[in-house]
């Protein structure tokens, strides 16, 4: 089902990256906002900042958190607390890493007799969130997220 959208039917996301001269480099991102990231310790790195892999888990529960509280202002649901924890985990194939699952758990606690639509909330996050439909289909992702009112 097309849905219409308050929003624009197009729009574009951009960085930049720069080598910081030993095993990391700095992102920047829309209005010079910087991420710093590095290669783990592990693997060699300093690890004086972000894994790649963790800013993509990261941006994975950000997309969710937005696309939730998208649906909950809609709702007008009354929110007390949506926590995410997420979970990629990668394999050595014998000639690299690939990422073969994500999980998602998290808690969310709404408001009295909101249940429902929290839980409906829950739903549509991991149904519209554009990051998640766009790589589904080559990593399955599991969802273990609890409603509950307080």
């Amino acid at each position: 089902m097309r849905l219409k959208s308050k929003y624009p039917e197009k729009i574009e996301y951009h960085s930049s990256s720069e080598w910081d001269g030993q095993t990391g480099g700095t992102a920047i991102v829309t209005d010079d906002r910087k991420i710093v990231y590095d290669t783990p310790e592990i693997y060699g790195g300093t690890g004086d900042g972000m894994c790649p892999d963790e800013l993509f888990v990261t941006a994975i529960l950000g997309c969710l958190n937005n696309t939730f509280l998208d649906f909950q202002r809609k709702f007008e649901m009354e929110l007390k607390s949506l926590s995410l924890k997420g979970k990629a985990t990668a394999i050595f194939d014998g000639s690299g890493y690939k990422i073969t699952g994500v999980t998602v758990s998290g808690e969310v606690i709404v408001g009295e007799d909101e249940l429902g639509t929290g839980e409906r909330c829950v739903e549509l996050m991991t149904e519209y969130c554009h990051l998640t439909r766009t790589i589904k289909d080559c990593i399955p992702f599991e969802y273990d997220i609890t409603v509950r009112e307080e």
